[in-house]
């Protein structure tokens, strides 16, 4: 199980406390940056947040890495590889899904030979690809022409 918490470490030299997203898995912790800061005043005795707008930050940033980590199986990852799946932006988007959607458009209008000829040849790409869920980063020339 993963634990995310909003931390701060050191104190720079400007007197200023940047934030961190600390990610614990399987005992060990590592560390995301943020862009957000604050000074000795804006934070408790225990060094816990007092800020409002800072807390807000933290707090949504780190619900969405939970929406994240809970869409992808992590047991066997360590604490790094997790903090790298979280930082690692969603650019890649599955083409699977996509050529479904367009094969059922397809069904819609009432285009079923067209429909089932776009299916059978994703069934075979995916088949190619050992997945069900190929990605458009997948898609490369070389594996095309295999």
């Amino acid at each position: 199980m993963t634990t995310l918490k909003a931390v701060v470490r050191t104190m720079r030299a400007d007197g200023f406390y940047p934030f961190y997203i600390r990610v614990t898995h399987h005992r060990a912790s590592t560390f995301i940056k943020t862009d957000k800061m604050v000074t000795r005043k804006e934070l408790t005795k225990s060094n816990e947040i007092k800020d409002p707008f800072v807390l807000q930050f933290c707090t949504q940033r780190i619900l969405e890495y939970n929406e994240k980590l809970n869409k992808v199986n992590i047991e066997h990852w360590t604490a790094k590889e997790v903090a790298e799946f979280l930082l690692k932006e969603e650019a890649d988007s599955c083409f699977s899904e996509y050529a479904r959607k367009h094969i059922n458009r397809m069904t819609d209008r009432g285009q079923q030979c067209n429909a089932r000829n776009y299916e059978l040849a994703l069934q075979h790409m995916e088949h190619c690809a050992g997945t069900m869920r190929m990605m458009f980063s997948h898609l490369t020339s070389n594996f095309v022409d295999r």
